[in-house]
């Protein structure tokens, strides 16, 4: 069977990346399509010429779906639909051409085309997902957050939300993509290196390292994949999270369930959680959950970024509309070699733009103190000047 990658004029903001070099644990979407396409046992040209499978080119999918697809349809024209799952419902919010339809999420885009030119029919990809339910924080107000850990995932990419996503889902599909024996033997052999059952100290033997890593004997890594030359320092913490060549975490540093690029940085006490930093980037904010950094972005200690929306689902904009995300969880995107200077509070959603520098007026920064003030009372600033209030 043929394919053909459809050209979808997709650039995502604030990156202005075309949506084929969107990163997805540190591999390029259109690799990763390319890698899914072979998988599948499909040939790829460069022109449509039925009958052919008809993909965009912001596509993240895996071989298995492609193959359900292809083989559902059996030569007919045909639509993919992923079934209905936690995954579909976590992934398919802000996308322009996939709509809820009684079967699960219909992707407009994925399609066979024969010289038929028929009505197509609609084909269910079943995405073989186990549901994994987790105790939610008292704020939420609800019993547990509901995840799916898909084999098999079909997802359109055209916001910096996708890029979220899709990273926080990519360990999920690496671990399925795993045989059962290859992944009993492993755990087999990292209880046997842990001496224990406890489950902290055998996820600790459940790592992938690379070459030449420094990791301090004070840090803690647990089921995350390390490349090259990568750096932990004293009492940081690495989880569930993905390290490019020659990342780095400072001392008493956490990256949980995240995707750090190459040469990317997270700073001396900084907490950076279900979040992606591009090659490069440097996180300095006390706590960051729910962000896309770009490229050589740079924020500082005393910039907040909000990420929950108690009320409501945040919105964000995609084509001059605003698009329901699904969610109340939800941080920021930070576009390429923008800089981040403190004082700042970001609401839930925002995108900066490419190489903007934000930094704190100067009239509220204490830059003048008199003297003879008097002890003990309460001061603040008037004009830069430290003055005694009331």
């Amino acid at each position: 069977m043929k394919v053909f990658v459809e050209p979808s004029g997709r650039r995502i903001a604030p990156f202005d990346d075309p949506a084929g070099e969107a990163l997805i644990g540190n591999r390029t979407v259109a690799d990763r399509l390319a890698e899914a396409i072979r998988g599948a046992g499909l040939t790829r040209v460069e022109r449509l010429e039925p009958p052919c499978l008809v993909v965009p080119d912001n596509l993240w999918c895996t071989a298995g779906a492609l193959r359900k697809f292809v083989d559902g349809a059996a030569g007919r024209d045909a639509v993919l639909v992923l079934g209905h799952c936690r995954f579909g419902e976590a992934s398919t919010s802000v996308q322009p051409h996939v709509t809820k339809v009684e079967g699960g999420f219909r992707f407009a885009k994925v399609r066979l085309v024969t010289a038929a030119q028929a009505e197509p029919v609609d084909v269910v990809v079943d995405a073989e997902e186990d549901p994994l339910d987790i105790p939610a924080p008292p704020y939420l107000d609800m019993d547990a957050l509901s995840f799916g850990l898909p084999k098999d995932v079909v997802m359109e990419l055209h916001h910096w939300v996708h890029i979220l996503w899709a990273n926080m889902f990519i360990g999920a599909v690496d671990v399925r993509a795993t045989s059962k024996l290859t992944f009993i033997r492993r755990g087999l052999w990292a209880v046997l290196r842990a001496r224990s059952l406890n489950k902290w100290r055998v996820m600790g033997k459940f790592n992938i390292i690379g070459k030449g890593c420094d990791i301090h004997p004070t840090a803690t890594v647990e089921a995350s994949t390390l490349g090259d030359n990568v750096v932990v320092g004293p009492y940081a913490r690495v989880f569930a999270s993905t390290l490019g060549d020659g990342a780095q975490v400072w001392a008493q540093g956490m990256c949980e369930m995240s995707t750090v690029g190459p040469g990317a940085v997270v700073t001396e006490q900084s907490c950076l959680r279900f979040s992606v930093l591009y090659p490069e980037a440097v996180v300095g904010q006390y706590l960051m959950q729910m962000c896309v950094l770009g490229r050589k972005v740079m924020t500082t200690g005393a910039a907040f970024t909000m990420d929950l929306n108690f009320d409501q689902n945040i919105r964000v904009p995609l084509d001059g509309q605003l698009f329901d995300s699904g969610t109340r969880f939800l941080g920021a995107a930070f576009g390429h070699r923008s800089r981040i200077g403190t004082g700042f509070w970001l609401a839930s959603g925002r995108m900066i733009p490419n190489d903007y520098f934000l930094v704190r007026h100067p009239d509220a920064v204490v830059s003048r103190i008199p003297e003879g003030l008097a002890e003990r009372n309460p001061l603040a600033i008037q004009g830069r000047t430290l003055t005694p209030l009331g």
